[in-house]
């Protein structure tokens, strides 16, 4: 069925409505019109259409095309099996690139963007071309060295806005790096690939990474991201997801070379989102990753989890935090203790930590790092806004989360679900929500309460979600016990601050002649 695209667009405007869109279970009976143009005729515009469509890959003419009409119904039939080196640089409208997307990856449906058509579209390739046609006459030699510079200002326009075309080139590169075998690997090919799609490319996320055949090791990420010069957020996951009957433990395992790589082309990059998850990552891989990214200033999420981070990452990322923007820290189902949450402690009491949301799900911080944390954030940590403790082996003797409650005017969310952490704690946590009115959610699943006191909890916890606790509220005064105060030992501040010093004791001097 082809589609009528010589309706005029203000036609089309005057009878578009959205409030159709918000009618339900409306009934409409009606013929099929699925081939209502089967006995009509080709006009001639149609006719020389088809025959720039059938020859675009020897002959790419579009921007020669300066209505808008014929310009639609040419990127409506144009092939999407055609070579990107052509259509990358010469293509830029969302007409083209979504049905691209939709016949390549039909049940994958990109996030933040629009599916229906939006009437903005023509709009947008109407504008292009008036300017177009506007600026033919000034110079030749302005419009032979317009296409870098058209690409470039297409990219700058729509900074803020996903666009089809960007999620082709993404998932193009994702699947292309997913699938490729390190016996296969081609430097100039990715080359060619980043230089053709870097500029569009703004979120990454390799759901997996083939192993090579002999050894742990896989294909070198230094050269594919040196060249993405746009990319914000880069998601990663070392693992290899389908293996067969070809298993071996080195499909687990994340070889040191690879981690330098990766930061070498961290370097390169300016991220605001980092994710390495489910990886084989401990403490040494974790410290070159950091150093990588220190120069990242708008960086704002920082993801590690499922790894394998125990006290000494964590010491890492503390001291890393007091240095960078992150306001997301999620380091959830890793080994640290209560070493690595102390020196998160000192971290998130220091007044240059930016840090926003800590997550420390499943890692076995024991009732002496959740007292640290409560008392932390009791004492100076008025910055957090969510903690999440789900899972941490907290216990009965973790009575102090109840004078958090109590003192801190800050914390918005806090998770404490799976931690055995008795009726009586649960009794002080309900004593505290009576002075709290900033904490709008609190999860203390399976943690063994009393379940009326459990309830009493959610309530009041729903009270402060709808604002409707009384404003006229009196605080009590903060009194904390000389047993609270937080300190920290000198052998662990020192640990902090050399954690990206390089050790230069192994260092030798050759001698002098």
């Amino acid at each position: 069925m082809r589609i009528p695209v010589t309706i005029n667009p203000n036609t089309i405007k005057t009878y578009y409505n959205e409030e159709n869109k918000k009618v339900k279970k409306r009934v409409l009976q009606s013929n099929d019109l699925t081939e209502w143009d089967k006995n009509i005729p080709k006009n001639l515009q149609e006719i020389c259409l088809e025959a720039i469509a059938q020859n675009w890959e020897a002959n790419p003419v579009l921007d020669e095309i300066t209505l808008t009409i014929d310009r639609c119904l040419l990127l409506n039939i144009l092939s999407t099996n055609l070579p990107l080196k052509l259509t990358v640089p010469k293509i830029s409208d969302d007409i083209y690139w979504k049905r691209c997307y939709l016949d390549r990856w039909p049940k994958l449906l990109p996030q933040d963007v629009h599916l229906d058509f939006q009437m903005s579209e023509i709009v947008k390739v109407h504008s292009n071309n008036s300017r177009k046609s506007s600026d033919v006459g000034n110079s030749n030699s302005k419009s032979r060295a317009s296409s870098k510079s058209r690409h470039s200002s297409v990219v700058q326009q729509n900074s803020n806005e996903r666009t089809w075309k960007g999620c082709f080139l993404e998932t193009h590169i994702r699947e292309y790096l997913e699938k490729l075998k390190p016996e296969c690997y081609d430097a100039v090919e990715i080359k060619e690939l980043s230089d053709l799609c870097g500029a569009y490319v703004k979120i990454l996320n390799i759901r997996e990474l083939q192993c090579s055949e002999n050894s742990p090791s896989r294909i070198p990420l230094n050269a594919i991201l040196t060249g993405l010069e746009t990319l914000t957020e880069l998601s990663l996951c070392f693992k290899q997801t389908y293996i067969g009957e070809k298993f071996t433990w080195d499909i687990l395992k994340v070889t040191l070379q690879d981690i330098k790589l990766l930061s070498k082309g961290l370097e390169k990059c300016k991220l605001k989102v980092f994710r390495l998850r489910n990886s084989d990552i401990d403490d040494e891989k974790t410290i070159i990753l950091l150093k990588s990214l220190l120069k990242h200033e708008d960086l704002q999420i920082l993801d590690f989890s499922h790894c394998q981070i125990s006290d000494d990452g964590a010491v890492a990322l503390s001291k890393f935090s007091l240095q960078n923007t992150m306001t997301d820290l999620i380091l959830a189902n890793n080994e640290i203790g209560v070493k690595g949450a102390k020196a998160l402690c000192y971290a998130i009491c220091n007044n240059s930590c930016n840090l926003r949301a800590i997550n420390l799900k499943l890692n076995p911080i024991m009732e002496k790092g959740g007292d640290l944390l409560m008392r932390a954030l009791m004492m100076g940590a008025r910055n957090i806004k969510s903690l999440f403790l789900s899972g941490c082996r907290l216990g009965k003797n973790n009575t102090s989360i109840g004078e958090m409650i109590e003192h801190n005017t800050s914390l918005e969310h806090l998770d404490l679900s799976n931690n055995a952490i008795g009726e009586e704690t649960g009794k002080f946590i309900l004593q505290g929500l009576r002075y709290n009115t900033t904490l709008k959610k609190l999860d203390v699943r399976m943690c063994k309460l009393n379940p009326a006191n459990e309830f009493e909890i959610l309530h009041k916890i729903n009270q402060n979600g709808k604002n409707q606790r009384s404003s006229k509220i009196i605080r009590k005064p903060i009194s904390v016990e000389s047993q609270f105060n937080f300190e920290i030992s000198d052998e662990l501040l020192t640990e902090i601050e050399n954690v990206f010093v390089p050790d230069t004791a192994n260092i030798t001097v050759a001698p002098q002649e």
